[in-house]
């Protein structure tokens, strides 16, 4: 029997504002071991910077105090809700390339992660 995503999600799900710098959204992420963080702009989610994201910008040559809004994914945010199917999620992901997917309540509120790396604890 297949689980639903908020079976397998990683919670809290780390929410920065999109002119923190590259260095300090880095740092969080170090210090709390999560791939991905969700990108707000006046407290509403935009975006999402990843581990990927992190890369890129360095690879592009950009500072570390250069805004995370800059390298991260803005304005096109997928988010699933909390009952749906994880092959679902996993068949969303990868039509959209992505390894993070943000996951909402009934409220529309995000409150969770699902990472490819959650299925992998399970199904693996």
């Amino acid at each position: 029997m297949s689980k639903k995503v908020k079976e397998l999600m990683s919670t809290p799900v780390f929410q920065v504002e999109g002119n923190t710098s590259l260095q300090e959204v880095c740092k969080l992420m170090l210090e709390r071991g999560v791939g991905s963080v969700i990108v707000t702009e006046q407290g509403i989610p935009k975006g999402i910077f990843t581990d990927r994201d992190a890369v890129r910008a360095i690879a592009m040559g950009m500072n570390s105090n250069d805004e995370v809004r800059l390298v991260s994914t803005m304005g096109n945010l997928i988010v699933v809700d909390e009952d749906t199917d994880v092959f679902e999620a996993l068949k969303i992901m990868a039509m959209n390339k992505i390894r993070h997917l943000p996951v909402k309540d009934k409220n529309g509120n995000i409150i969770g992660m699902f990472a490819i790396t959650d299925f992998y604890k399970v199904y693996g």
